[in-house]
């Protein structure tokens, strides 16, 4: 059994956060396949990982791969500043523009990214994020950065979330509780594909034993400059369309 302390958001609306203890003994993960191929465009923006910064994930994939070969890695692996969602192409040139705007205005050269772990993710009541199902996770995989360690990341998202909803017309698209996702900073690896619940075995838990805590390995410690606006079919970027990248 495998034991997680997550931060969600506190409350539908706002900014407070809330802590709780998960415990997960199997994955189901039919759900999240769908979710993840499900082929309706959406609009992010994200920081793709360099080959040098996918090295240290894409060796925890080959384990976890060897372990159970329905583990799938995703390619494009990324850090989502936000994830917009299905939009009318028509609302994509109003939302690059203001980030731009955003982007020119605030000067910062880098953001540092910090994960301390990595972990299974959480499965939630008909995608309630604030009602976990407790013991069963959805089989996602991902590597997470606690609040903590990462203000300044969080900081320049939720300014720029802030700055995005002071437009009234993105705001009339976005909708008045527009925010980031959860109130943490993640990386997904990869998920896994298998159709019935997969029980999880010793195997796969001393492997996220192993990378439960990664406090003090610079490996998982990264610097970024660069965001890019994107469109994709998959919920995993796959196969991603660059609408515009900006330089920190």
């Amino acid at each position: 059994m495998l034991s997680y302390s997550e931060t969600n958001w506190k409350y539908e609306k706002g900014f407070d956060t809330h802590k709780y203890n998960l415990t997960f003994n199997a994955i189901s993960s039919s759900l999240t396949t769908k979710q993840q191929q499900a082929k309706i465009e959406k609009l992010s923006f994200v920081s793709f990982l360099n080959k040098d910064q996918r090295k240290v994930f894409v060796n925890i994939c080959k384990l976890l791969k060897r372990n159970d070969n329905d583990f799938y890695q995703n390619n494009n692996l990324h850090v989502t500043l936000f994830g917009f969602g299905p939009l009318a192409k028509k609302d994509y040139e109003p939302i690059r523009e203001r980030i731009q705007e955003f982007v020119n205005q605030n000067r910062i050269k880098k953001l540092d990214i910090n994960f301390d772990s990595i972990r299974l993710g959480t499965m939630y009541l008909k995608g309630q994020t604030l009602r976990p199902i407790l013991k069963i996770s959805n089989g996602i995989v991902i590597a997470s950065g606690k609040l903590n360690l990462n203000n300044d990341f969080l900081n320049y998202s939720n300014d720029l979330g802030l700055f995005l909803l002071n437009d009234k017309k993105i705001k009339s698209i976005l909708g008045v509780n527009f925010r980031r996702k959860f109130p943490s900073v993640w990386c997904t690896l990869g998920y896994y594909k298998n159709k019935t619940n997969l029980k999880i075995n010793k195997g796969l838990e001393q492997i996220f034993s192993q990378y439960s805590d990664l406090s003090g390995n610079d490996s998982f410690n990264f610097t970024v400059s660069e965001i890019s606006l994107v469109v994709s079919n998959y919920k995993n970027l796959r196969y991603p369309k660059l609408i515009q990248k900006y330089h920190l």
